[in-house]
């Protein structure tokens, strides 16, 4: 697979069978279909102990409790109050819309990110959050991007590239630890350090 001019490979870490501390102890998912399904569930493999709060409708959710995919389910983000990372994984204008409502509903620290990202949109409009929040922009290197529910899996990102640009950022850690996680789900995490055309190979 073609890496993008300008992204650098991380290394993949082999998920342990073992549970380990969770990277984020509360994480949010906005949007519960095929790629938010499949990040709970991998979630849930990887670390039973964390806590993953599901946003969607009322059956979706039913579905994905019955999959055992979420812990918590949500129709409003209200309950994402205290998730240390927030995954927006709907449509770009569904992710672009609850990014403009997070400030009113989440009061603490937070990382945000995106999984079907358009960057140089949602970058920008990113930079306009308080500075309490981190952004991290995603997209995933997956054939299958539309689906529901039903068709998610723990291993839909095995193997595939998972890029990241980071918007505004509070640290290198924040950065570190999102490339982990993703590395801990079996992706592999590739950071585009610029959305200019002019772009250096790290």
């Amino acid at each position: 697979m073609v890496t993008p001019e300008g992204g650098r490979l991380l290394p993949m870490a082999s998920p342990s069978a073992s549970e380990s501390q969770p990277i984020f102890d509360r994480i949010g998912i906005v949007g519960i279909r095929l790629i938010g399904g499949s990040i709970a569930l991998a979630v849930r493999q990887r670390w039973p102990a964390c806590l993953v709060i599901g946003v969607d409708d009322k059956s979706v959710l039913e579905v994905a409790q019955r999959m055992h995919a979420v812990d918590v389910s949500a129709d409003d983000l209200t309950m994402l109050s205290g998730a240390q990372l927030i995954v927006l994984a709907g449509s770009i204008q569904d992710n672009l819309s609850v990014l403009k409502l997070l400030d009113e509903h989440v009061n603490e620290t937070a990382l945000i990110t995106t999984v079907t990202s358009s960057p140089g949109i949602d970058v920008s409009l990113a930079a306009g959050l308080p500075h309490r929040f981190s952004y991290i922009s995603g997209k995933l290197s997956v054939d299958e991007v539309n689906g529901g529910i039903v068709q998610a899996r723990a291993d839909l990102f095995s193997g595939r590239e998972w890029f990241l640009t980071p918007g505004r950022v509070n640290s290198n850690e924040v950065i570190d630890k999102m490339s982990k996680f993703v590395s801990e789900l079996g992706a592999i995490p590739t950071i585009v350090d610029s959305l200019s055309d002019k772009k250096e190979k790290v």
